[in-house]
C-alpha cells in the first residue's frame, strides 16, 4: 500500500467544498416549506351587530340577540352561519327571518335553503347538546285556520307565543327549537321575549347556540 502524498492545497480545497455542500444542505433545508398542523375548518359563530341585530356573547358558546322587527313590511334576515343580519327579500343567505310576530325558515314555501326545524318541547336549552334524527319539518303555506298567516314551523299549531286576550300580550311558548341552518349545520333557537325594556312590542329576543349533527347525519 503506497501513502497518498500530503498536498495542502488539496486538503484546503476538499475541506471548503465539504464545508460549502454542508451549508448549501442546511440552507436548503430552511427554504423547503416545513409541513405544519392540519387547518381546521373554525367551528365558532362570531356575530355581528347590524342596524336591525345585536347580540350579547354569553361566553359560553351561546349568543342572545335582540332582533329589531317593528317594520312591518321589513323582513330581518338572520344568518345563524355567521350571525350577520342578512336580507330577507331575496332567497339567499339567511336562515330565519323575523317580521313583527311572524318568524319564518328558508325551506319548504319560505324559500330554497332546505332549512329544516325541529321543534322540542320538555327539553331545556341547556340540556341539548345534539340535534335529534327526527321530527323535523318546514314551512308551510297558510292552511285551513282562522287567519291569513303562512303555517312556518314557529307559528303553526298556535304559534311560538301564548297569546293573552285580557292584556294582548305575547309570551313565548315553552319550548326549544332547533334549525338546521342552509349550510348544514345545527343551532337551538329559544325564543325568550317579544317586548324590550320600554314594553315595544317586535323586539324578538333570542338565545341560540350551535349544537352537534344528529345521530346518523343529517335528517
Amino acid at each position: 500500500m503506497f501513502p497518498i502524498p500530503f498536498r495542502p492545497g488539496f486538503l484546503s480545497r476538499a475541506c471548503a467544498a465539504l464545508l460549502v455542500a454542508g451549508l448549501s444542505a442546511a440552507c436548503g433545508d430552511d427554504l423547503q416549506p416545513q409541513p405544519g398542523p392540519e387547518e381546521e375548518e373554525d367551528p365558532v359563530v362570531h356575530p355581528e351587530d347590524s342596524a336591525n341585530l345585536k347580540h350579547q356573547d354569553n361566553g359560553d358558546g351561546s349568543f342572545t340577540s335582540v332582533v329589531n322587527a317593528t317594520e312591518p313590511t321589513l323582513w330581518v334576515g338572520l344568518d345563524l352561519d355567521t350571525g350577520k343580519e342578512v336580507s330577507a327579500a331575496e332567497d339567499t343567505a339567511w336562515d330565519l327571518a323575523f317580521q313583527r310576530f311572524v318568524v319564518k325558515s328558508r325551506g319548504g314555501v319560505s324559500g330554497t335553503g332546505s332549512v329544516q326545524v325541529a321543534v322540542l318541547a320538555g327539553t331545556s336549552f341547556g340540556q341539548l347538546t345534539q340535534a335529534p334524527a327526527t321530527g323535523w319539518t318546514t314551512d308551510a303555506a297558510d292552511g285551513d285556520d282562522v287567519d291569513t298567516t303562512p303555517d312556518t314551523v314557529f307559528n303553526a299549531s298556535g304559534g311560538w307565543y301564548l297569546y293573552d286576550l285580557q292584556f294582548h300580550t305575547l309570551t313565548p311558548r315553552p319550548q326549544l327549537y332547533v334549525v338546521r341552518s342552509d349550510q348544514g349545520a345545527y343551532f337551538k333557537v329559544e325564543l325568550l321575549s317579544y317586548y324590550d325594556a320600554a314594553g315595544t312590542p317586535a323586539n324578538v329576543k333570542l338565545h341560540w347556540a350551535k349544537v352537534t349533527a344528529p345521530v346518523g347525519g343529517q335528517p
